[in-house]
């Protein structure tokens, strides 16, 4: 007697599968996909698919930079994926290589920014990975109550 597959087990929610259509979006470098998703979920929604999404990258730091690429603005159509010098996804890719965490030790935001949230961490990275970040970039150090602002201006942005 032949089963149906996957009988017994517990099916996909409507998360579980808006995740799933996020990764292969990544993989994919398709930012009008996820544009689609997130665009039409309520914040809390969009939350959990963006997290749920990072988590299911995790081994793939590629896909993850390209994801911070997105976050930050620096790819908003598929033509953008064709442009050489994406500073925020390269910068993106040498934290993770380093052992920093995406929205633990650093965060993208819009207007290509990425802020780092583990002071500590980043000030442990090697000499010569601080000294590129340091060269490439405007590194600024902000209070909390800024970083607060930001993140209340960016989850704002995300609503409306």
């Amino acid at each position: 007697m032949k089963t149906s597959k996957g009988f017994g087990q517990p099916q996909p929610n409507k998360i579980d599968k808006l995740v799933a259509r996020a990764v292969r979006c990544c993989h994919k470098r398709q930012p009008e996909g996820l544009d689609e998703i997130f665009d039409n979920l309520p914040v809390q929604l969009n939350k959990q698919v963006l997290y749920g999404t990072v988590a299911a990258l995790e081994q793939d730091i590629d896909s993850v930079s390209w994801l911070c690429g997105y976050l930050a603005s620096e790819i908003n159509d598929i033509s953008d994926n064709d442009k050489s010098h994406k500073p925020i996804s390269l910068l993106s890719k040498l934290l993770l290589k380093s052992g920093m965490l995406l929205f633990e030790d650093f965060m993208p935001y819009t207007g290509c920014r990425i802020s780092i949230l583990n002071q500590e961490k980043f000030e442990a990275l090697s000499p010569t990975v601080r000294a590129a970040v340091e060269k490439s970039f405007d590194v600024r150090e902000t209070s909390s109550e800024e970083v607060q602002r930001m993140s209340e201006a960016l989850l704002q942005e995300m609503e409306g």
